[in-house]
């Protein structure tokens, strides 16, 4: 992944919290963890969190609440396609590309479907 913004403290610190972690985290565990090195607020987190969602470094889901690192290459700013397991919260990105490819297709007048981001709701093979 090649990252073309600068970040400040606080948005490297959080990365590399996330990058530590193969689930997605929540931003109260994200700032449990900051706060063992060091005294953090709440609302530090969630600046760095927008931040770093801006530069399309890290992806959320609505889902579950979850944050982690994105997977795709950050030169070419993509939708976000997660698939998020309804038992255990495992979260996985997925290729947008095939989405992008299903909407360019079967266009919707009323929607701008360039800017999706989407999120399949399924159980992962280890629960199922």
């Amino acid at each position: 992944m090649t990252i073309t913004k600068s970040f400040n403290k606080n948005d490297q610190q959080t990365l590399n919290i996330l990058k530590k972690h193969n689930k997605g985290l929540t931003a109260y565990r994200l700032l449990n963890e900051l706060q063992k090195t060091r005294n953090v607020k709440p609302m530090t987190i969630y600046r760095s969190l927008n931040s770093l969602q801006k530069m399309g470094v890290v992806h959320k889901s609505n889902q579950n609440k979850t944050y982690f690192v994105c997977h795709g290459n950050t030169k070419d700013k993509h939708n976000p396609s997660l698939a998020v397991c309804r038992d255990c919260g495992d979260t996985e990105e997925l290729k947008s590309e095939l989405f992008e490819a299903i909407f360019k297709k079967n266009p919707i007048k009323k929607y701008d479907l360039s800017k999706f981001q989407l999120e399949v709701s399924t159980i992962c093979r280890r629960c199922n």
